[in-house]
């Protein structure tokens, strides 16, 4: 496949075309909790009453949805311990002292490897493709250059990439985020876009997405669920969409989200270590077992 043309689509992987339901956000906001009990950080947290730092945690996450995993531990940590939803590049800006600007480090090692551990295990037992997006992939291949472009650290978007079997030849690029997740969505739109493209398509899943989106110039379609595939192919027979309505998650949606995280804060703050695999299980049937 050859860059010849005039324009470009773009897929977020999340979402758009693996369905991975709420369990991401469960996932970082839990792991977040985890590095913060497993290091020095525990200090700011509230074991007598975990509410307390679920409904801190949770104005970080929502402000970073998409983002790359580190943008977003800074994000919940920052909530944690000065009460700001704001990302952090380095840890003096939480204004905690330097033993803890140390261990801030360790403290993203932790996040690293449990995020890792619980998408490792959602991805093998319950993530699969959204239903139409093989067979819409291979219609739009033929008229637009595909690319994805994702907050997932590279070697870990190749990766869930074949992992999941999507066809390497029907995309020009699988871009993703340095380690050190430096590198966003807007900034590889903004590439993308710059090499030459009349019209760039980004095709994600959150706010946050829409908003990567508007940096880099580029026109968005939302995917929240398969449905929205028919909707993007019968507007797209009239040429790119864009859609620019910003929405947030309902209050509902965040309860859910907040019990969940909530219930499995308290089993880790109890003493009882739960694998990967049990609390998969458990985000997606409510069982630990098969």
């Amino acid at each position: 496949m050859t860059n010849m043309k005039k324009n470009a689509i773009v897929f977020d992987f999340d979402g758009p075309l693996v369905n991975s339901g709420w369990d991401k956000s469960i996932h970082i906001l839990f792991s977040s909790f985890v590095a913060c009990w497993d290091t020095g950080f525990r200090k700011f947290l509230h074991p007598d009453n975990l509410e307390i730092d679920i409904n801190k945690m949770i104005q970080g996450f929502v402000k970073y949805p998409g983002a790359p995993r580190f943008q977003q531990l800074s994000a919940v940590v920052s909530c944690i311990v000065r009460n700001k939803p704001e990302s952090v590049k380095e840890p003096y800006e939480l204004g905690v002292d330097e033993n803890l600007q140390k261990e801030y480090k360790k403290l993203q090692k932790r996040y690293n490897e449990f995020y890792s551990g619980l998408n490792n295990a959602a991805a093998r037992l319950f993530w699969k493709p959204l239903p139409p997006v093989r067979k819409v992939i291979e219609t739009l291949s033929k008229d637009y250059d595909l690319y994805v472009a994702s907050g997932i650290i590279q070697e870990i978007l190749e990766k869930d990439f074949d992992h999941y079997g999507f066809d390497r030849k029907l995309f020009l690029g699988i871009k993703g985020s340095d380690p050190a997740g430096a590198i966003d969505k807007a900034e590889i739109l903004k590439q993308i876009k710059n090499s030459g493209y009349e019209d760039v398509l980004f095709i994600g899943d959150s706010s946050k997405d829409l908003e990567y989106a508007r940096k880099a110039g580029v026109k968005f379609f939302r995917i929240k669920t398969a449905d929205d595939y028919e909707r993007l192919m019968n507007q797209i027979k009239n040429g790119l969409p864009d859609e620019q309505d910003i929405w947030e998650y309902t209050e509902q949606e965040l309860e859910i989200i907040k019990s969940k995280v909530l219930f499995l804060m308290k089993i880790y703050a109890s003493g009882k270590k739960l694998s990967y695999q049990d609390i998969t299980r458990w985000i997606n049937t409510g069982r630990f077992s098969p």
